[in-house]
């Protein structure tokens, strides 16, 4: 069993239905399409039984002729008619496709970096790419065979019936068996899928980790540990993939099994009737064009069916994929702010009666606060009393629950905002290409200036390539005290006046404490400067000291 209850079952169609949206009504006329093309199958047959019975009573090419530009015409009008439905399936497919993962990228677009169950970026990978892939199969093969499966076998039962009850019973009888396997087999077969979509997306996010701290396991050691853990979690993906199959191929071994025996049954009847050794079940004779007939369509009773079972899969993937994807869509998360539509220079900000709570769990009491443009300010306070939040609510990374952060005293503008944190990003690149963010404007000339500011000049003197120098991810191949001087440098070169820091010299020693404080209070001159901190070198040089736990009334709060 997929080990689900109903209430969830009923949501992952629900949110498959929410994917879907709009295309659902081409997606049901491409269905219709498939199901009229199988009934022009079945009036091809009979034109083909017709010209077959007509050929041995009468071996004239003139008397089949109106039979084969009939068998034809149909053969041209089916080729049509399934372009037709497979172009507009593909197409709603990758509509709903492409939607999806635009939804995704807004959706995690607007989640917080602070938020600590962000996906990582390996789940996020599988998600734009396997779980939206696996959409496709669904609403392009599975919903059209399911309405087939639910009509063709019906038709072609009645029509086996007008000429032989004894056949079409026999159809009748095997027929139901097959729903009631691929029902057992199917629900193995979406378990199996979503344990190996979650284990797929967990490995990759594993991977990346391992990646990016490829430098700290080598100083540790632990490469062969690593090495062995994703090899195992490798393996543990494949054997899971290895069992979709297994269920897949037993699932295509039953529907063969069934379909084979109602169809040799069914042949069986009709030739011992032909014979004359069997008299009954037919209203009156079984003439040739009828029992020909009756052979012709036997397999397309089971056609549907065997489409189905093969699309049986498609549905299951696609369930289990729409599933973590409405995790993503459906959540509440630590959303960003949204931005102001205008930008200016920073002369005030201030936080009116503001609040954050996530999930009812209140991570930063009601508080209000001003501050002038131009100030120096040291938020202080022990750990957990929310100073990162403060200013992860100054710079847009969390959007208040209640309250309004105004910039200039007005709700629709914000201020040119830098941040500086303990481990400054830095991309795979040169460090100019780092300094400037790849902007196009930038100015080379500037660059002295704002490395001497930021006291970073012997940095990139030691460099054998100098500002051509290639950064690792994250300034993997510099110190922490290094990244910071150029992360300030960096800043320098922005038009940035309003600079949030969150204890920017955590984890340094107090000789590059002390350069990267002197180059952070140097480039605050004339700017708006709040630094979240414990070190009391930057609280004696701030102008003013803010006491989160007094702000926001004592209260202690859980950090985010």
């Amino acid at each position: 069993m997929s080990g689900k209850s109903k209430e969830e079952q009923r949501a992952d169609r629900q949110a498959l239905k929410r994917l879907i949206g709009a295309q659902a009504r081409p997606l049901s006329q491409s269905a219709w399409l498939s199901v009229l093309a199988s009934l022009v199958l079945l009036a091809e047959l009979f034109c083909v039984a017709l010209s077959i019975e007509t050929l041995l009573r009468a071996p004239a090419l003139g008397a089949i002729l109106p039979y084969l530009g009939g068998f034809a015409g149909l053969v041209l009008a089916r080729i049509v008619i399934e372009s037709a439905s497979a172009a507009i399936a593909a197409r709603a497919a990758e509509e709903v496709q492409e939607r999806t993962r635009s939804e995704l990228t807004n959706a995690i677009a607007r989640i917080s970096p602070l938020d600590k169950k962000r996906p990582h970026a390996g789940e996020i990978a599988t998600l734009m790419t396997t779980h939206v892939d696996a959409l496709g199969p669904y609403l392009s093969r599975y919903r059209p065979a399911r309405l087939r499966a639910a009509i063709i076998p019906v038709a072609v039962l009645l029509t086996t019936a007008y000429f032989s009850w004894v056949a079409a019973l026999v159809l009748l009888s095997t027929g139901p068996l097959i729903p009631v396997f691929m029902a057992l087999i199917g629900m193995q077969a979406q378990a199996a899928s979503e344990r190996q979509l979650k284990e797929i997306g967990t490995m990759n996010a594993a991977l990346l980790d391992r990646i990016k701290g490829l430098t700290t396991l080598r100083l540790f050691d632990a490469v062969p540990y690593a090495t062995a853990t994703l090899l195992r979690e490798g393996e543990d993906i494949r054997a899971r993939t290895m069992a979709v199959l297994r269920i897949a191929f037993l699932s295509s071994a039953v529907l063969e099994l069934f379909a084979a025996v109602g169809v040799a049954f069914a042949a069986v009847y009709v030739g011992f009737n032909l014979l004359g050794i069997i008299s009954f079940g037919a209203y009156g004779e079984l003439t040739l064009f009828g029992g020909l007939f009756v052979l012709m369509i036997a397999p397309e009773y089971f056609r549907p069916l065997r489409d189905f079972a093969a699309a049986y899969h498609d549905q299951a993937a696609a369930r289990a994929a729409s599933d973590e994807i409405e995790k993503v869509l459906g959540s509440q998360w630590l959303a960003l702010a949204p931005r102001g539509e205008t930008v200016e220079a920073c002369t005030s900000v201030s936080a009116d009666n503001v609040s954050v709570a996530l999930g009812g769990t209140v991570i930063l009491p009601a508080f209000s606060l001003d501050i002038e443009g131009g100030e120096q300010i040291a938020l202080v306070g022990p750990s957990g009393s929310g100073k990162s939040v403060l200013l992860a609510l100054l710079a847009g990374l969390i959007a208040p629950s209640t309250g309004k952060i105004l910039f200039n005293g007005k709700p629709d503008t914000t201020c040119r905002i830098a941040w500086l944190g303990q481990r400054p990003a830095f991309m795979q690149g040169s460090l100019a290409a780092n300094l400037t963010m790849n902007r196009l404007d930038a100015d080379r000339a500037a660059f002295p200036a704002a490395l001497e500011l930021a006291q970073a000049g012997e940095i990139v003197a030691r460099l054998d390539r100098g500002l051509d120098e290639i950064l690792r991810e994250n300034a993997s191949n510099l110190s922490g005290g290094e990244a910071q001087r150029l992360a300030i440098a960096r800043i320098a070169l922005t038009k940035a006046d309003f600079i949030l820091a969150d204890e920017p010299t955590e984890h340094l020693d107090a000789a590059t404490a002390e350069a990267v404080i002197d180059g952070l209070f140097t480039l605050a001159q004339g700017k708006t400067l709040i630094v979240a901190t414990h070190d009391p070198r930057i609280v004696s040089r701030a102008a003013r000291v803010i006491e989160v736990k007094k702000l926001t009334g004592g209260n202690k709060l859980e950090a985010a």
